[in-house]
């Protein structure tokens, strides 16, 4: 009969390979009530430099504060009793700070490589400058998305300053910032560089609408809009993450390979307001090519044959904070070993008019032209090509293929078929 107990707790942390695939997932609080069980566990832990490489402090109740104004609805500023030469960025970022000098009290943020503070009201730009420039931090990929209270502009500046041209050797530290994509859409924290199998890496944010992609793996379907900006932030960020390409990667690319093959389907002015600069691709097309001919953008990113400069960053930050790792695209869970890890994105002007908003399916620039589409005048003679000359309408160049941001031969037919009952499209 075999008397001997099973491992205790300490023992299985003490093997690298189990307590790196478990410390990742716990939160903050309870790895400090891990280390608050017993003196093993505490010197175990803080003698650790892994065991604090990846941090959340975006569910941190000590960093968080309620987004409001200084001084909205009769809110004094100096009702708070406090300071008056306190500066405003300093008031927001009181309770985050006070997190920060508690981590550095126990040497714990000089060993963090990932650092995620999502939706904190308490980040502003005088903590990020500290953040990206002091010697006290060593944090490699940062996540800051839907933080209210920092300043766009004042932020793209501060990257163009840290990777001006003349910057001192091995700075800056910081390589990955996610800024773009959708804390809300994301799925739960996982890291794909461990032994454990999870859910993948994904491009932002998840399918919402309808598409082919059932069993596969998020990062490869066709999810559609990830990125939301207006004209004016797209075209100051564009600038921005070119100075940085190469640099610092984010969560975000820009539209370089679709735009040469849509090109001549570019109209004038746009082409002519800025020549020299793609804008951000906001547009995740999947894998699979343009729907007419299965061909891919000309020089499309391939992992493993591309320059790491062309993959964005993907969701969630890895905690080794390796670039690499932070970008490296998932492996693909399906039967057919032949596809390639491709990444095909898109900002809206190259496919304005070629792409369905709700299966996500696109044509290229030989397939379909919109501006030698035939004109169809009424929903009746729509409803008739469709049914009628379906396949004969969608082999020829000049068919129209999307109307209303649907395709005419699946998603807008199915629209008219619902008629104008409740939720119909002319309804």
């Amino acid at each position: 009969m075999d008397t001997r107990l099973p491992p205790d707790l300490l023992d299985v942390l003490s093997n690298s390979i189990v307590s790196n695939n478990i410390i990742t997932y716990l939160p903050l609080a309870s790895r400090f009530a891990l280390i608050r069980t017993c003196h093993s566990y505490r010197n175990h832990l803080l003698s650790r430099s892994d065991a604090f490489r990846c941090l959340d402090l975006s569910k941190c109740k000590g960093a968080y504060i309620p987004y409001m104004r200084v001084d909205s609805g009769g809110q004094s500023f100096r009702a708070e009793r406090m300071d008056e030469s306190l500066t405003e960025d300093e008031f927001h970022a009181g309770p985050l700070r006070g997190v920060l000098r508690n981590l550095h009290r126990q040497k714990i943020m000089p060993a963090v490589n990932s650092l995620v503070l999502d939706g904190l009201a308490s980040i502003t730009n005088d903590l990020l400058h500290e953040m990206v420039t002091s010697m006290e931090y060593n944090v490699r990929l940062l996540s800051i998305r839907r933080c209210p209270n920092v300043n766009q502009a004042k932020l793209q500046q501060l990257l163009a300053y840290i990777c001006r041209p003349g910057r001192p050797e091995g700075t800056p530290r910081l390589q990955g910032l996610y800024m773009f994509t959708n804390p809300s859409q994301t799925r739960p924290h996982t890291d794909r560089t461990g032994i454990i199998g999870a859910d993948g890496a994904q491009l932002g944010a998840l399918p919402t609408t309808k598409g082919v992609w059932d069993g596969t793996e998020p990062y490869y379907a066709p999810a559609g809009r990830l990125v939301h900006l207006t004209k004016p932030d797209a075209t100051f960020w564009a600038q921005t993450i070119g100075l940085c390409k190469g640099i610092v990667w984010f969560d975000a690319i820009l539209c370089t390979h679709m735009h040469s093959g849509m090109a001549p389907m570019i109209s004038d002015n746009i082409r002519d307001e800025r020549p020299e600069m793609p804008p951000i691709a906001t547009i995740a097309l999947g894998p699979a090519g343009c729907t007419g001919c299965g061909r891919a953008p000309q020089g499309a990113p391939v992992w493993g044959q591309s320059d790491f400069e062309e993959f964005p960053l993907l969701w969630p930050p890895p905690a080794s904070g390796r670039i690499v790792d932070a970008i490296r695209p998932p492996p693909q869970r399906s039967s057919d070993n032949t596809a390639t890890q491709r990444l095909i994105v898109s900002c809206q002007w190259c496919i304005d008019n070629r792409h369905c908003d709700s299966c996500h399916k696109w044509w290229c620039s030989d397939c379909y032209n919109p501006k030698e589409g035939k004109n169809i005048q009424t929903v009746e003679e729509l409803h008739d090509q469709g049914a009628i000359s379906q396949q004969r309408s969608f082999e020829s160049n000049t068919s129209i293929k999307v109307l209303q941001g649907f395709c005419v031969q699946e998603c807008l037919r199915g629209e008219l078929m619902a008629g104008a009952g409740a939720g119909g499209m002319w309804g």
